[in-house]
């Protein structure tokens, strides 16, 4: 990598990993193992970075393709919460790093990975009070901010997350759909990528019929960007009804 700032360094190692994770989840039968990806960014941590950057969402390969993570890969996702900590939880948690370290572990949990006492995760007791039920409940009710403040949680937007902000996404797909469109008007794909994902989620028995055209629509105008095509593709498959 030609950077040298640190901070576009993990954010170079970000697009690389998310196009992979992406080529992964669009070909289930393609090979995708983690912690040699991650070996072969580099030796500075930047992947374990990059790996931080996208949270739950790195798994997705695994839990959309009924694939397995080795123990190499759920290794590779352990030292990146330790080389990378969620910001301290006093005076107040950063309740957007509590909300994606929840549904990281929930997701782990799927494979039996039990990640409570992982150092570098937003603590437990943070993610159970705050986000796990809470984060919801804090979010600024009107619709453009609420829309924002929902794409930043887009890991979130997976199969098995239940909880009040899955709940309140369902409760307001006008909102999802409104803050989809505006951004796409902004041409923020990635923004809109994310809220057409929630969309997506719930798609099966609450069809929004300019999810289509749209996602349609960001494939065409996203092109080279890595972070918008995963989110895209997470929504493909999650608009399909056996999803």
């Amino acid at each position: 990598m030609l950077t040298s700032s640190p901070s576009a360094r993990v954010e170079e190692a970000t697009q690389v990993l998310a196009a992979d994770a992406a080529s992964a989840l669009a070909a289930p039968g393609r090979a995708f193992t983690l912690q040699r990806r991650v070996a072969e960014l580099d030796d500075s941590g930047t992947g374990l970075g990059a790996v931080r950057v996208l949270g739950a969402d790195i798994l997705a390969p695994y839990v959309l393709c009924d694939r397995v993570p080795g123990d190499d890969d759920i290794a590779v996702v352990r030292e990146a919460a330790r080389a990378y900590p969620a910001p301290p939880v006093s005076p107040t948690p950063d309740l957007v790093w509590a909300a994606r370290d929840w549904a990281l572990r929930r997701v782990l949990a799927r494979f039996a990975v039990d990640a409570t006492t992982w150092e570098g995760l937003s603590p437990a007791a943070a993610v159970d009070s705050d986000s796990g039920e809470g984060i919801a409940a804090s979010i600024d009710e009107r619709w453009p901010a609420w829309s924002v403040a929902y794409a930043r949680l887009s890991p979130l937007a997976l199969p098995g997350l239940v909880g009040a902000t899955r709940n309140e996404a369902g409760r307001r797909r006008a909102d999802l759909s409104r803050g989809m469109v505006r951004s796409m008007l902004r041409r923020d794909h990635l923004t809109a990528a994310r809220l057409a994902r929630w969309l997506a989620l719930d798609h099966s028995t609450a069809p929004e019929p300019l999810l289509t055209p749209a996602l349609e629509h960001m494939a065409m105008l996203a092109t080279g960007e890595p972070r918008t095509a995963l989110e895209l593709t997470i929504a493909h498959l999650l608009k399909e009804p056996k999803r």
